[in-house]
């Protein structure tokens, strides 16, 4: 950042009361000015033991397998959010309370945290081609093309989903990725919270 974006003038980096790095301070208005993670939100499509995929149409990663979802908006909540993006990129319409949470992560070297949920139909739905998704599978665990995933570092994440998928017990996935690798931690879910899978 060079110029503020409310009036213009130059910024600088400064040290901030109460902060622990610099931040960019307008010499103009004064405004401080944060750099803070983009919020990205993603479904996990279910019905039964297997979950939709859709098939990249965009960069990055076009050609690849990945599971529909992008950025929030700035009017939205996350399960909101999600719900848009699977009707955007698949023409599925599952409301914002049946957005059930399973994971949040911090990919700290883009400096972004994924929001990530799952929902629970009772039957594959028709599914709309979009410029973002050109194809559409419904893959239980042993079909999905591993090799072929958009973003490889969630595998770990979508064995653990599958596995939850056989046994009915569910949980939430809490942790970071970063240049050197990942670490996460599950916090399982009592029976009675998840409603949505009944």
């Amino acid at each position: 950042m060079n110029f503020c974006p409310d009036c213009g003038a130059k910024v600088s980096l400064q040290a901030v009361a109460g902060g622990d790095r610099p931040r960019y301070v307008c010499g103009g208005c004064g405004k401080t000015h944060y750099e803070n993670p983009n919020v990205l939100v993603a479904t996990y499509v279910c019905v039964g033991e297997a979950i939709l995929w859709i098939k990249r149409g965009t960069p990055p990663a076009v050609g690849k397998w990945a599971m529909p979802g992008g950025y929030m908006e700035n009017d939205e909540t996350p399960e909101t959010g999600a719900s848009r993006e699977l009707r955007e990129e698949t023409g599925i319409d599952v409301p914002a309370d049946k957005m059930i949470l399973v994971s949040v992560s911090s990919i700290l070297h883009m400096a972004q945290t994924h929001l990530v949920f799952r929902c629970h139909l009772e039957q594959k739905p028709d599914t709309v081609r979009s410029e973002e998704a050109v194809e559409f599978s419904w893959f239980a665990e042993d079909d999905l093309p591993w090799d072929d995933l958009a973003f490889p570092t969630i595998e770990p994440h979508v064995r653990q989903l599958y596995s939850w998928l056989r046994e009915g017990n569910y949980g939430i996935r809490v942790g970071f990725i970063d240049e050197n690798g990942s670490q996460y931690r599950n916090f399982p879910l009592a029976a009675s919270s998840d409603s949505a899978t009944q």
